[in-house]
């Protein structure tokens, strides 16, 4: 089965992935939010989603990273760019990558700089747009810029809510 969703959530994302595990489709590969999915047992598999350290949309030593969670029993399902998709079996037991307080905190600051990254970039690339706007009076023109800004609405959110995240795991420590 393939699926398209986007989602700039990491935890809306996962809940999904986990949602469909549940109901019998692991999944098994992802590219630009399609998702293909394969039968399995029901809750067969935990999934969860990872952002790599890095800038940008690079990764920084994802090989070591990946080492690391396959020697420990966690199954690298796909990578697109910096994001990793993991899994592990639910009969070997629960599965959180981020189990203390700090650690949660810092992989939240890498998802909202990623963001904050992605925005500025946006925001550059939108800057070109905005003049053929004035310029032209195109139905394509306008549909461009309603794509940019819905996704800097989107990316916007996203920003907003890592930084409350961030806030309220602060608040437990």
């Amino acid at each position: 089965m393939i699926r398209f969703k986007l989602t700039f959530d990491k935890d809306a994302e996962q809940d999904w992935l986990n949602g469909l595990c549940a109901q019998g489709w692991a999944m098994t590969g992802f590219f630009a939010g399609l998702y293909t999915f394969t039968p399995c047992q029901p809750g067969e598999f935990i999934y969860q989603v990872d952002l790599l350290p890095g800038e940008g949309v690079r990764a920084w030593r994802s090989g070591e990273y990946m080492d690391f969670m396959e020697e420990t029993g966690v199954e690298v399902v796909q990578r697109w760019f910096r994001w990793v998709y993991l899994r592990r079996r639910a009969a070997d037991g629960p599965f959180q990558i981020y189990t203390d307080v700090d650690s949660q905190i810092q992989m939240y600051r890498r998802i909202r700089k990623m963001f904050l990254w992605v925005f500025a970039l946006e925001c550059c690339c939108s800057l070109g747009v905005i003049p053929g706007a004035v310029l032209n009076d195109g139905v394509l023109i306008r549909c461009a810029i309603a794509l940019f800004a819905m996704l800097l609405i989107a990316i916007t959110r996203v920003i907003w809510r890592c930084t409350c995240i961030i806030q309220e795991l602060e608040r437990q420590k």
